[in-house]
């Protein structure tokens, strides 16, 4: 069996947990990307590539698999994303393929499915049958979570363990479904060691036991010792005033595609599955804040 695995999105907080898991296992990784991989770790080397450009033939040459976990949230509007996203990751695919590589796990995310209404989800929807077209398996994992996610914890987590008053920008019962960073490495590595067994499947990687979004932040505020009070806000005002923001050139803490992301995700991803998990010995955890 082959070990060099490429890998986009290398340096991502995802990426970085699963080259640790791969190069454990004795994988030789090369980091595909425009920066280079947060950690310096044996075993892995690195190769310029920029997603929506077709990738340099050096950067897949003599590469046994091919491990695509890159996605670029800078793109605003549909046809850009369209571009750097969706055409970009078909011309990786090809390049793939025309390098004799046909080990492929393509990472996207339980907000692609056919009712999804976002664009993020659409794009990682349409990117998933090109890549179901090259024989690739996908991996569609929730929100990811883990000791190492707890290091950089997002706007709205920091929110709940220091205001007294967090305002909800989404209605509090919508359905969150949770991943553990070490459950979703492990899947990575036995699709990658038992291949050909998750060629054109999907396997949806997350908790079968998941959490409304007000419940789960009360559980991280319990966990930092807080009590605040949540105040859910009319979340087409929210994006509203998230879309005027980004309009004008300004960053906001929250993207308005993700508020519509989240009010129109999967509320039953795991039945989207076509092959199950289990036949690689894995079993997802439910959210537990450290």
């Amino acid at each position: 069996m082959g070990r060099i695995c490429a890998v986009t999105g290398a340096s991502g907080y995802v990426g970085s947990c699963v080259v640790s898991r791969l190069t454990d296992a004795g994988w030789e990784v090369r980091a595909l990307g425009r920066s280079r991989p947060n950690e310096k770790q044996q075993s892995v080397t690195n190769a310029h590539f920029e997603l929506g450009q077709p990738p340099a033939p050096e950067a897949l040459a003599d590469a046994d698999a091919l491990l695509h976990l890159a996605y670029d949230f800078t793109p605003q509007g549909w046809a850009e994303i369209e571009r750097v996203n969706v055409t970009g990751s078909r011309l990786l695919l090809e390049a793939a393929r025309e390098a004799g590589i046909d080990r492929i796990v393509y990472m996207s995310s339980v907000a692609a499915h056919p009712g999804a209404r976002a664009m993020y989800g659409r794009a990682k929807l349409a990117c998933e049958r090109d890549a179901l077209a090259a024989g690739a398996a996908i991996l569609r994992p929730g929100s990811v979570w883990g000791p190492r996610g707890a290091a950089t914890p997002s706007a709205l987590e920091r929110a709940v363990e220091s205001l007294p008053v967090v305002p909800l920008p989404v209605p509090g019962d919508i359905r969150l479904f949770l991943t553990h960073e070490d459950d979703l490495s492990s899947l990575v590595q036995g699709v990658l060691e038992q291949w050909p067994a998750g060629s054109g499947k999907l396997y949806v990687a997350t908790s079968a036991r998941w959490l409304e979004f007000a419940q789960y932040l009360r559980l991280l505020a319990q966990n930092a010792g807080a009590s605040p009070r949540f105040v859910e806000l009319p979340w087409r005002f929210v994006r509203l005033g998230l879309k005027a923001l980004e309009g004008i050139g300004l960053d906001p803490p929250f993207r308005s595609d993700g508020i519509l992301s989240l009010v129109s995700g999967d509320e039953q991803p795991l039945s989207r599955a076509t092959d199950d998990v289990d036949r690689y010995g894995v079993s997802f955890r439910p959210f537990a804040p450290a």
